[in-house]
């Protein structure tokens, strides 16, 4: 069947996606762990602490929240789970990545893109988590999206990454850090700098998200058509079958007739 080929070629493309994104992943989970101890300490700079350098976000703003879907084909369940928090979410000014997640229907959208836009043009999306950062538009920014823990456990997650949690003690670090320049300037664009790669990171694990399900999702229809060509092939052989019999029984009638014609 020309269907088969055609998903087993589509099943072959989402494993090899798959690899690749946890690859990526993996190698920016293990940057982001090191990035998040440099920001941490960044932030909790005596200097910082002591001028009381902060950012803090202005809490009576709406939030940024930026909803990652998927562009392809068998991800209609991942795209439900992101529609569904974003179609409820009234508040928010949004950020809509995907296009096959319902955009018209999303209120207050700031800007709404493809994956491939998103890919191409990320500096758009970088734009606004600067503006919003540098001049603190918004109480929050946070990341909805389907995450890749591993191919057997994919999830819905809303992720808050901005302002950022520090998890040590601004109280335990002594180091003092001469600064250059203006110190409010550089912790915002560090800041900001911090959670595009935030976003960047989110739409890796979306995209292994979704190769795993297609890859799923073309496992199964391969099994489905394998068992309809056997069940194609049963038939034709009941078929087949029938028609020898039926010949068969066809040809003793005839000899039976003969037979007794000359009697």
């Amino acid at each position: 069947m020309r269907i088969k080929n055609i998903v087993k070629v589509m099943n072959f493309h989402a494993l090899l996606h798959i690899d690749e994104a946890r690859r990526m992943t993996e190698k920016y989970i293990r940057m982001e762990s090191e990035i998040s101890k440099i920001i941490d300490i960044i932030i909790n700079n005596r200097n910082f602490v002591l001028d009381k350098i902060t950012l803090t976000p202005n809490e009576s703003a709406a939030p940024l929240n930026i909803f990652i879907g998927s562009d392809l084909s068998f991800s209609g369940s991942l795209n439900s789970q992101v529609n569904g928090v974003m179609l409820n979410d009234d508040e928010s000014e949004k950020v809509v990545v995907g296009r096959k997640l319902r955009q018209g229907s999303a209120s207050n959208v700031r800007i709404a893109m493809s994956r491939d836009e998103f890919d191409e043009e990320f500096f758009r999306v970088e734009e606004i988590i600067e503006d919003s950062i540098f001049h603190l538009r918004h109480s929050s920014i946070n990341v909805v999206y389907n995450h890749y823990y591993y191919a057997g456990r994919i999830a819905l997650r809303e992720k808050r990454i901005f302002p950022i949690s520090v998890a040590s003690d601004p109280e335990s670090y002594t180091e003092d850090f001469v600064i250059e320049g203006n110190p409010d300037r550089l912790l915002r664009s560090l800041t900001s700098t911090f959670s595009s790669y935030e976003v960047r990171l989110a739409a890796i694990s979306s995209f292994a998200s979704e190769n795993v399900v297609r890859q799923n999702t073309t496992t199964e229809s391969l099994k489905k058509i394998d068992e309809i060509e056997e069940e194609e092939r049963r038939i034709l052989r009941k078929a087949q079958k029938a028609k020898a019999f039926e010949k068969v029984l066809d040809s003793y009638i005839k000899k039976t007739a003969n037979r007794e014609a000359r009697q």
